[in-house]
């Protein structure tokens, strides 16, 4: 089972007045605080630790928390600044630390003024008020029910006792709680719960009496959801160099679509079923075979929709510790079917009836019509009907105009970003026989 996220500071999972508070953050309560708003302040311009917190309130302004924190709890353990202690806050926040953010948030709010702040210390307490309102209504809580009758009850998170496990009992999002619940004469129940900003869980003890047939109990909640059903804009790009392979002329087409997908995971695969849809509009395009003279060219275009249905699978590679970034790599197997709309074939010639620029043609009206086109407006049997938007047929009919066709993606390359555990957003990209995937899209477990 993969651990929890330790804090910069060390983590208790125990809330209210029993809580302790990290070394740094009890020093700050303490000396540190009462130095800070009492009547002996070093000045500022030799106080130590002030470096440390100019470099890192710098850091953590560009979002770079990482370097920051040491160099912020640095300072903040050696001076106390509302300024400095507001930007240690900020990057716990970010790091979905929110009892540590919450508690620093409270210090400063707490702070009274002081001749010696500075304006960005009297700015820092008006922000650490009104953040402290907004992360206590995201911190999650989880509550215990005791039934009548048991006695002895003991719940612990982590190995810590609570004292009063019917009160909230307030955790940091994400993180995954061994919950133990105990009570004389019962059997001993574990469990693995994670939740998620703003949950409040309630949790009752059910614990069998000793000696009986232990009654089906609620399933071990996973971090990893069991399924997940997304929904993502799918489209595909056609580039011009591609249409090159097999003649002349072309353009690139970006064909927009969207998809709804149902995902099974098994550990790091992902096992998923798509139904998508994509629009390859093609607008008025010269294009002839390859090989074949200046005459064979002609103005192509398109409005066909497509509906495809693929099973892909997708292997994850976690990225960082909290495994909230992943790299996917995969492949996938389908059918497309193009449902509604046509492929129109018209002949061409140049203004000057001379090989020129074949963006410059234009559509022949019928056999040497306008007069003098006879080269290129002609009545050949295999194009003797291509005018006036001539609809091409199907694969099945002879034509060139798809109608059942192959759907296969390898590799399929992407990123996935899960801010929360039961929400993902997908980054996708990958050759197809209709062009290059794209996708964006996201993902809720079920």
């Amino acid at each position: 089972m993969p651990k929890r996220r330790p804090s910069a500071a060390g983590r208790d999972r125990r809330t209210g007045p029993d809580r302790p508070q990290p070394t740094w953050i009890r020093h700050l309560l303490g000396v540190g605080l009462a130095a800070a708003v009492g009547c002996f302040v070093a000045p500022a311009s030799a106080a130590p630790g002030d470096a440390q917190a100019q470099k890192g309130i710098a850091l953590a302004r560009k979002g770079e928390c990482g370097d920051a924190v040491p160099l912020l709890e640095e300072a903040e353990g050696l001076r106390h600044r509302p300024e400095t202690a507001v930007a240690l806050a900020s990057c716990y926040e970010m790091a979905a630390e929110l009892l540590q953010a919450s508690a620093l948030y409270g210090v400063v709010a707490e702070e009274p003024p002081d001749r010696t702040h500075t304006r960005g210390d009297r700015a820092a307490i008006q922000i650490a008020k009104r953040k402290l309102r907004e992360i206590e209504d995201r911190i999650p809580t989880l509550t215990f029910v005791i039934p009548k009758g048991y006695e002895g009850v003991v719940v612990t998170i982590d190995g810590e006792p609570l004292e009063q496990p019917a009160e909230p009992q307030k955790v940091d999002p994400g993180d995954e709680l061994a919950v133990v619940m105990k009570a004389k004469g019962r059997k001993e129940r574990k469990e693995t719960i994670t939740l998620e900003e703003r949950e409040r869980r309630i949790v009752t003890l059910d614990l069998a009496p000793l000696g009986a047939a232990a009654a089906p109990g609620p399933m071990v909640p996973s971090k990893e959801p069991r399924l997940w059903l997304g929904a993502a804009y799918r489209g595909y790009v056609i580039p011009r160099f591609a249409m090159n392979i097999f003649g002349d002329g072309g353009r690139t087409v970006i064909a927009p679509g969207g998809a709804l997908s149902l995902v099974r995971p098994a550990g790091n695969l992902d096992i998923t079923f798509t139904l998508g849809y994509a629009a390859f509009f093609l607008p008025p395009t010269p294009f002839k075979p390859r090989g074949t003279p200046d005459t064979e060219y002609e103005i192509v275009s398109a409005d066909l929709s497509s509906l495809q249905a693929s099973f892909e699978l997708v292997w994850n590679v976690p990225l960082d510790r909290r495994q909230r970034f992943r790299f996917r790599i995969g492949g996938g197997l389908g059918v497309g079917y193009t449902f509604l709309g046509g492929l129109y074939r018209t002949q061409a010639y140049p203004p000057g009836f001379s090989p020129a620029d074949p963006y410059t043609y234009r559509p022949c009206t019928a056999p040497n019509d306008p007069p003098g086109s006879f080269r290129y407006c002609n009545q050949l049997d295999k194009d003797v009907d291509h005018y006036g938007g001539y609809e091409e047929p199907s694969w099945f009919s002879g034509g060139v105009r798809p109608l059942v066709y192959p759907w296969i993606v390898l590799p399929l390359v992407g990123l996935s970003f899960r801010p929360t555990p039961g929400v993902s957003i997908d980054l996708d990209v990958a050759p197809t026989l209709s062009g290059i995937l794209t996708g964006l899209g996201v993902r809720f477990g079920l």
